[in-house]
């Protein structure tokens, strides 16, 4: 086999990235759109849609419009769960499928997940603040406390299904 690695131009050159030297060593052509990093999208969706899920039901009773029955609150409560779950495990995760089956190298796995987590945690945390800012304004360190800490769980979760959904495809592309 030819020592030399593929550049991101698609000539051949004798320095390259890493990712570039992966393929050629498992005896495929590096192109373009195998070496630029795909980071998950939709993390920023789910983590809004998670932070107005959890406080759905403080939002309904707390508002200024007529409050619904107990039964409607439930059903809204149970129907935004169902669509943060939708947006968690079949948006995220099957974007994070899809874009770990498309990488050239597993190297970037690890910041991938952090950035996710990082981006999902202020996402929540901003839509949290926001929600709870307008729920109850008088409370202010209780919410902070209350918000950073759901924040931080929030990303953590998120993270850990972009990390499993790498995992996933590097599993199916190596066939074990």
């Amino acid at each position: 086999m030819d020592k030399k690695a593929w550049r991101s131009d698609g000539r051949q050159g004798g320095r390259g990235t890493i990712a570039a030297k992966a393929l050629v060593a498992r005896g495929r052509t590096a192109r373009r759109h195998e070496l630029v990093p795909r980071y998950p999208r939709g993390r920023g969706v789910a983590a809004v849609a998670t932070a107005v899920t959890r406080r759905s039901a403080a939002l309904l009773v707390g508002s200024s419009i007529p409050s619904p029955s107990a039964e409607r609150i439930a059903l809204y409560t149970l129907g935004g769960r169902f669509v943060s779950f939708l947006l968690i495990y079949g948006l995220l995760l099957g974007v994070a499928v899809a874009g770990g089956s498309r990488r050239a190298s597993t190297d970037g796995d690890g910041s991938t997940a952090l950035a996710t987590g990082v981006v999902a945690a202020v996402a929540y945390l901003v839509a949290s603040a926001a929600l709870l800012v307008v729920l109850d304004p008088n409370r202010v360190l209780t919410n902070a406390v209350a918000g950073v800490g759901s924040a931080v769980g929030v990303g953590v979760q998120l993270a850990v299904v972009v990390f499993a959904g790498l995992a996933l495809a590097d599993r199916r592309q190596t066939g074990a």
